[in-house]
């Protein structure tokens, strides 16, 4: 059931044009144009032109439709954060302009408001455009895993970088990673144990992750996976844990380096200097976009984030900050608990899930212009987001 906003008929006309068609096909691109932009620069254009333009020429227009999308717990939570986050510039000894580190926080809106707006306008496209989006995602991991197997049939110690806008492997597994999330809650949602799509694409994108050689990503599905142990189908629920538990035993005996080779990657060491830096700042941080400097002994070169992207919450804005982030993700969490009957909502909090988790262990970005970090964070979190404009509005109007 859609929802018609009270605002006349030109208007209408020209906000169900944006709502209906060009801002599914602008989630569409952002989802998937890192595949195919071949140019960081290009990806963002791509972006700002066919979600971010169109979202405010959309609340401009009808401003009618800015008090159900902004009074949402979970929109008014992100508001506090970012409100915060900018504050905190002012202590910060960030090497970018204030006006750049400005706009971060508004893309984000973008998203968020544009996945309301599709959300409550046509409840289903949300859903249909990322599940063309995760196929479209399956496809070219498909084609990026044979190129590199072509060009290195024996892995020979080299890892999948990726093609297009994707250039590192760790974070290119963020991607994949991600749309394996979608597709393993999608296999839980299916009607079949043998669903051949979720099936094949998980099968898919999971090789593709072997071949970025991070982990990463493995945690993060592992995250997922014990939350759908909690929600979904008791028997399909065994039935994963035991392909999961013979998968890692094959990949353990034929290619054990995937898993072995790094050790822990000196994430101990790493998290106990970020600690340390954070010490000096505990209760407001060092301020956002702070430059960050890990010196660990025995590594050569030094690293520039603290590979926890809570971590990373708490040194740029402190207690506070982490405090205002942790109250997003209790109600995001809140909600998918409440509403966890409902296909869409269990999936979207998949893939939540599946970011949370893995940002344990990488990243710290956590606001930054669209990049490979969005796939962790804030696109599952606008999923979410929708879906709670959906049914907590249905709640209130029951």
């Amino acid at each position: 059931m859609s929802i018609d906003f009270p605002i006349d008929k030109p208007a209408k006309r020209f906000g169900s044009l944006i709502s209906n068609y060009l801002l599914p096909v602008g989630w569409f691109i952002v989802l998937t144009g890192m595949f195919w932009a071949w140019d960081r620069t290009v990806y963002h254009k791509l972006f700002y032109i066919f979600l971010a333009v169109p979202t405010l020429v959309m609340l401009v227009k009808n401003r009618e439709i800015l008090r159900p999308l902004v009074f949402n717990p979970l929109f008014l939570a992100f508001l506090a954060f970012s409100a915060y986050t900018l504050l905190s510039i002012a202590w910060s000894d960030t090497d970018n302009s204030t006006s750049s580190l400005l706009k971060r926080p508004l893309y984000i809106a973008m998203l968020l408001l544009s996945a309301g707006m599709i959300s409550l306008r046509s409840p289903g496209q949300l859903e249909q455009w990322t599940r063309y989006a995760a196929i479209v995602v399956a496809i070219a991991a498909g084609m990026s895993l044979f190129f590199f197997l072509y060009n290195n049939p024996a892995f020979a110690g080299r890892r999948l970088v990726g093609y297009g806008a994707l250039y590192n492997p760790l974070l290119t597994a963020h991607v994949f990673g991600a749309f394996a999330a979608f597709w393993l809650a999608s296999w839980f949602q299916a009607r079949s144990v043998l669903s051949l799509i979720p099936l094949i694409c998980l099968a898919v994108l999971g090789v593709a992750i072997l071949a970025t050689g991070s982990r990463t990503p493995l945690i993060g599905l592992a995250g997922a996976l014990g939350w759908l142990l909690i929600v979904g189908d008791r028997r399909r629920a065994g039935l994963a844990v035991g392909v999961l538990a013979l998968a890692l035993i094959y990949v353990a005996l034929i290619y054990p380096e995937a898993i072995t080779q790094r050790g822990m990657s000196w994430r101990p060491a790493i998290w106990m200097d970020a600690l340390r830096q954070i010490s000096e700042h505990p209760w407001l941080g060092h301020g956002f976009d702070s430059p960050m400097t890990v010196i660990i002994p025995g590594r050569a070169g030094t690293l520039a984030d603290p590979h926890n992207i809570e971590l990373g919450v708490l040194y740029a804005g402190g207690i506070v900050g982490l405090f205002l982030w942790m109250v997003l993700y209790g109600l995001a969490f809140y909600f998918s608990w409440v509403y966890r009957k409902y296909p869409a909502v269990t999936v979207a909090a998949t893939w939540l899930i599946f970011g949370f988790v893995s940002g344990l262990t990488e990243g710290s970005a956590f606001m930054s212009r669209p990049k490979e970090h969005w796939f962790l964070i804030w696109i599952p979190m606008a999923l979410v987001y929708g879906q709670s404009l959906i049914h907590w509005k249905r709640s209130r109007s029951a």
